[in-house]
């Protein structure tokens, strides 16, 4: 099978800034800025596809034939980025229930320790939000990285018959906007349907998938176009993608949690993944670039902040002023936790697993050879 990727992967330099521009429109939501635009789910939402989108272009070429020990390497690695955060912040956010009034019994907050620990718990209709609220995406990229050699594998497999996948997207998509209008917006189950459960946000992940594709197949094509004509289309995505944030408070909730965002979204990646625009450019920069490397730790540290100093302890000082303290405290933070924690954790980890899954890997070659 011919592989239409060739030649070293670049950065996407500009791809990486929009990460901290995404973990920051979560941290204006929980501040309750621009509350009305829910910029919160845009954040998550923009995630989720840019999720699909970045592993498919570093990954796409490695897991095309499914191969086990490839297979096992990509679930390492994802697990050791961000199981380990994940795990710290959890901890993190237990004292904080010892200083507010528990809303329930004891024994769903058991529960929820659980399966937060366990990250199943974006798949519970009840109960799943709890300790560290924002780990909840974590549950779902879980599931998002099991699929993804199967997506790719097929992603191959159809590449020759668009058709075929474009149905299939189509179909999946027509279902789950259907089923998002005809559910009751206030119900709780729609909202665990249409904002937490994998499945439903498995879409933006798949499109992600499916865009990264058609970026692979297109970023070498020899383009004699202008800076300008870059410039112009980075300018509209971007435009489109604020006038569609700007009406989105006359759509159905069940859509604002990601889906009537995903157009937009998805051109604007594709655009800024190209860098050739000047806007692309001007967040290729090396303070943005810093700020998306360490957003992970941003996006997980930033709401056990704003649990402690924000909703908590409540200091009577300017309200704006705390926002502002809160925000340059968590990426002080979550800098410390990157450098100290979060990498040196994904390595120790990703070592300790991948030589473990090398000498399994070897037992059952060796016990194959002896058979």
């Amino acid at each position: 099978m011919k592989n239409f990727i060739a030649g070293k992967l670049t950065r996407l330099d500009s791809l990486t800034s929009f990460r901290f521009i995404a973990a920051l429109m979560v941290y204006l939501f929980h501040v309750g800025i621009w509350s009305e635009f829910q910029t919160g789910y845009i954040g998550v939402s923009f995630f989720f596809i840019l999720s699909g989108f970045i592993l498919t272009y570093n990954y796409s070429n490695k897991l095309i034939h499914l191969d086990k020990k490839m297979v096992g390497k990509f679930y390492i690695a994802r697990f050791s980025k961000i199981y380990p955060i994940h795990l710290l912040t959890f901890f993190l956010a237990v004292p904080y229930y010892f200083f507010i009034p528990l809303k329930h019994e004891p024994i769903l907050y058991v529960f929820q320790a659980i399966t937060n620990i366990t990250l199943i718990h974006s798949w519970i209709p009840f109960g799943n939000i709890s300790f560290n609220g924002v780990s909840w995406s974590l549950s779902n990229e879980m599931f998002f990285y099991m699929i993804l050699p199967l997506v790719i594998m097929c992603g191959y497999k159809f590449r020759t018959k668009k058709l075929v996948l474009g149905v299939v997207i189509a179909g999946f998509s027509l279902l789950l906007l259907t089923t998002l209008i005809l559910l009751p917006p206030t119900n709780n189950f729609s909202r665990w349907f249409a904002y937490y459960f994998p499945v439903t946000r498995s879409l933006e992940f798949i499109i992600g998938i499916f865009l990264g594709f058609v970026f692979l197949r297109t970023k070498n094509l020899k383009m004699n176009v202008p800076r300008g004509i870059f410039t112009t289309i980075e300018v509209i995505t971007l435009s489109l993608l604020i006038l569609i944030i700007i009406l989105s408070p006359n759509v159905l909730q069940n859509l604002r949690y990601g889906m009537v965002f995903i157009p937009f979204m998805g051109l604007l990646i594709i655009a800024f993944a190209f860098q050739k625009g000047l806007l692309s450019r001007l967040l290729s920069n090396k303070v943005l670039i810093y700020l998306g490397e360490i957003s992970f730790s941003f996006y997980m540290i930033h709401n056990l902040v704003l649990s402690y100093i924000f909703f908590l302890w409540k200091p009577q000082i300017n309200q704006n002023l705390l926002i502002v303290i809160c925000l340059l405290l968590s990426i002080i933070l979550s800098s410390i936790m990157y450098h100290f924690y979060e990498e040196p954790m994904r390595i120790k980890v990703k070592n300790r697993l991948g030589s473990k899954f090398s000498t399994d890997q070897s037992v059952v070659e060796t016990n194959k050879k002896v058979v």
